[in-house]
C-alpha cells in the first residue's frame, strides 16, 4: 500500500519477571505520524494490563501485547490491499511487515452453515456461515531481502495466524480475549486488558545460531507430471464436544467454527502450499521446504465439508481414546439432523474432533493410517481400532498451554498419524524457512511441543509414508498402500 495507515506507539517497554512487554498500537492515522506517549496506571488502581497478561499467559513464554485495528485490516484485505502487521523478532523486538494476502476459501461448495447438535434432545440446528475469512500469502521482501509466507484468519474482530520469515523466524498473532477467558481471568481484569490491547504477538522460531548442526537436507524431488496442476483433495470435517463449544461460543470473537476453520487453513498450507485457482502463477505463497508438494513428496488441497459442534450430549468420555470412539460412532450412526444421512460427515476423508477437555493421558489421539477408512472398526468399543478420526484438545491445562502455536502443531501431528506417520522417539532435526532455521519435526512429541518444533514432517515421513498413503487413498492408485489393521495398530497416545 502506498501510505501505511498505521500508528506505532511504544509505551512502557519494560521487563516483568523475564517477560518483555511492549505496547504496539496499530490504527489508521495520517501518513508519517508517530505517536509516542507514556502509559498511566490501571484505571481500577489494581493490576496493570501488563501484569495481568504476565500472570495469565506466562506459560506461553515471551510475547508482546498489541492493539490492532481489526476492522481496518479486514477491510483492506477484503479489497485486495497490502497490509502491515506486527512481527515479533527472535530478540523480542516488534517490527511491521508488509503482507499480501489472497482469500483461501477451503469450504466445500455446499458448505454454507455450521451445525449445532443437541445430543440430549437429539436435534440440531444449521446456522448460516459468514463469508470465508481464511487467507494465505507472502510477507514482502525487505531491503535486506528477508521474505516469507503468511497464513491468517482475519475478521472484523480477529487477526489470527502466522508469518514465517527468513531469517526472522516464525511469528504468531492471536486474540487475547479467548486466552484470558479460558485461563479463568475474571471479567473485570479482562476488561482492564482489553481496553488497551486486543492481540498478542510472539516468536516461536528456533534460532539457527543456537541449533545443533542439522543433517543434510534431502534434495528436492521433481513433481510427477500434472501434480501441481491437479493436487489431491483431502476432505475434512471439524467436530467438537460441548466443552469446546463453551470455550469458543458463537458470540465469542473466536467462535468454534472459526477456530476450526483457522486451524484447517494452517493445515492446508502444510499439505498444499500452492496458489489458489484464482492465481495461475503460484506467486503469492512461499513453499521453501523440501517436504512439500513442490518436491514431489505429497500435495493435497484441504476441503472442509462440515463445521459442527455438540452443544449438549455428544461424547462424554473423560479419556481421549474414548472420545474418539464415541465421535466415530456418533458421526456415522446418529439420526438427522445431527449427523445421519443425508446431513452427514458421510465419506469425508477425515473427521477431526476438537475437545475442550483436559485429558490426563495427553492432548491428542489419532488412528494411525486411518485415512479414508470406513470399516466396522470405526465403531469399536476399545482403543484398538483404525478409522479416519482424531481428537485434539483446544483449551489450556497445566500440561498443554493451548496457544495457537500448540494448537496448530497438535492438529498437524494427529492428522500426520491419520496419514500413516508414527511417533518419532528421537528428534529428527529438519530445515525450513528456506534453510535459515532447523528444528524438531511434527511427529516428535516425547517432551511435548517446544519452540524447537517446526511445522513440517520429516523427509522420511513425507516421502516414504504420507505421500504414498495420500496417493493410494485419495488418488487413482487405490490398493497400493497396505490397509491399516485394527488388530495390530491402535490409536496414537501422544
Amino acid at each position: 500500500m502506498d501510505c501505511p495507515s498505521i500508528r506505532l506507539s511504544h509505551r512502557c517497554r519494560r521487563r516483568l519477571a523475564g517477560l518483555a512487554l511492549a505496547v504496539l498500537i496499530v490504527a489508521p492515522i495520517a501518513c508519517g505520524e508517530h505517536d509516542v506517549s507514556q502509559s498511566g496506571p490501571s484505571p481500577q488502581g489494581g493490576s496493570t494490563p501488563e501484569e495481568i497478561l504476565e500472570k495469565a499467559l506466562g506459560d506461553i513464554g515471551r510475547f508482546e501485547p498489541v492493539e490492532l485495528d481489526t476492522a481496518a485490516i479486514a477491510a483492506a484485505v477484503q479489497s485486495g490491499q497490502s497490509i502491515r502487521l506486527p512481527f515479533a523478532q527472535q530478540d523480542g523486538a516488534v517490527v511491521l511487515r508488509d503482507v499480501n494476502l489472497t482469500l483461501r476459501n477451503l469450504r466445500a461448495p455446499e458448505l454454507d452453515g455450521f451445525v449445532l447438535k443437541d445430543g440430549v434432545k437429539n436435534e440440531g440446528q444449521t446456522v448460516p456461515l459468514p463469508p470465508p475469512a481464511t487467507y494465505q500469502g507472502v510477507v514482502a521482501a525487505t531491503d535486506a531481502g528477508h521474505r516469507g509466507a503468511a497464513v491468517f484468519t482475519i475478521t472484523q474482530q480477529v487477526v489470527e495466524g502466522n508469518m514465517l520469515v527468513a531469517p526472522g523466524g516464525w511469528s504468531i498473532i492471536e486474540p487475547i480475549e479467548p486466552m484470558l477467558r479460558l485461563r479463568g481471568v475474571d471479567p473485570a481484569q479482562r476488561q482492564t486488558v482489553l481496553r488497551k490491547y486486543n492481540h498478542i504477538v510472539y516468536n516461536v522460531g528456533y534460532p539457527l545460531a543456537t541449533a545443533a548442526a542439522p543433517p543434510a537436507m534431502a534434495a528436492a524431488r521433481p513433481s510427477a507430471p500434472g501434480d501441481a496442476a491437479a493436487p489431491l483433495v483431502l476432505s475434512i470435517v471439524g467436530d467438537g464436544d460441548q466443552e469446546f463449544f463453551r470455550a469458543y461460543p458463537t458470540d465469542s470473537v473466536m467462535p468454534f467454527w472459526l477456530k476450526e476453520e483457522g486451524i484447517f487453513n494452517a493445515l492446508d498450507w502444510l499439505y498444499n502450499c500452492i496458489e489458489p485457482d484464482a492465481n495461475a502463477y503460484n506467486d503469492y505463497t512461499e513453499c521453501g521446504n523440501a517436504f512439500d508438494g513442490g518436491s514431489g513428496a505429497f500435495q493435497a488441497q484441504l476441503r472442509i465439508d462440515r463445521l459442527e459442534v455438540w452443544t449438549a450430549g455428544g461424547p462424554q468420555s473423560p479419556r481421549r481414546a474414548g472420545v474418539m470412539e464415541e465421535s466415530a460412532r456418533m458421526t456415522h450412526q446418529a439420526t438427522p439432523v445431527c449427523c445421519g444421512e443425508p446431513h452427514t460427515a458421510g465419506r469425508s476423508n477425515l473427521v477431526h474432533f476438537f475437545s475442550g477437555k483436559a485429558f490426563p493421558e495427553g492432548a491428542g489421539v489419532a488412528s494411525i493410517a486411518g485415512l479414508n477408512l470406513y470399516t466396522d472398526a470405526c465403531f469399536a468399543q476399545d482403543a484398538a481400532f483404525c478409522c479416519h478420526h482424531a481428537v485434539s484438545t483446544m483449551t489450556p491445562n497445566p500440561a498443554f498451554p493451548a496457544s495457537l502455536f500448540h494448537q496448530q502443531l497438535l492438529v498437524a501431528h494427529e492428522v500426520g498419524h491419520n496419514n500413516g506417520a508414527d511417533d518419532e522417539l528421537t528428534p529428527k532435526p529438519h530445515g525450513w524457512l528456506y534453510g535459515t532455521q532447523f528444528g524438531d519435526t511434527l511427529m516428535y512429541s516425547s517432551l511435548g511441543f517446544t519452540p524447537r518444533h517446526i511445522f513440517v514432517y520429516s523427509d522420511t515421513d513425507a516421502v516414504n509414508v504420507i505421500g504414498p498413503l495420500l496417493r493410494a487413498r485419495l488418488g487413482d492408485t487405490a490398493g497400493t498402500a497396505a490397509p491399516c489393521s485394527a488388530e495390530v495398530i491402535g490409536p496414537n497416545m501422544s
